[in-house]
């Protein structure tokens, strides 16, 4: 995990989700704040934390979000990162479509799927 940034790296450490291989896969509720709606979504959450070059990568694996209207891909340094201790990882982007929005990512066990 030594490419992690550290609101990746102390988010994965407090829910207990690392993986070695350094891709940390769990189940979590996800919402999306966009102009003041909350969107409600549960997905499986992919990180990278040890891509060459890059400092974290956040995937959403859901379905049931439409990636031509809300992110699926968030990217430390595009984005911007935030954890809140013991609660959640806060990203803060702008959307193609979407707009601004912030997104709450909010494990709901410490196991890892993958």
């Amino acid at each position: 995990m030594k490419y992690a940034s550290k609101p990746i790296k102390i988010f994965i450490q407090d829910f207990n989700l690392t993986n070695p291989a350094g891709a940390d896969c769990f189940n979590a509720t996800i919402d999306f704040i966009i102009e003041g709606i909350n969107i409600k979504i549960k997905s499986e959450v992919h990180i990278v934390t040890s891509y060459p070059g890059k400092t974290g990568i956040v995937y959403l694996l859901s379905r049931d979000i439409r990636i031509d209207e809300l992110p699926t891909m968030f990217e430390d340094g595009k984005e911007t990162f935030e954890y809140i201790a013991n609660k959640n990882l806060r990203i803060e982007g702008t959307h193609h479509k979407a707009g601004k929005y912030v997104v709450f990512i909010s494990p709901e066990n410490n196991v890892v799927t993958y």
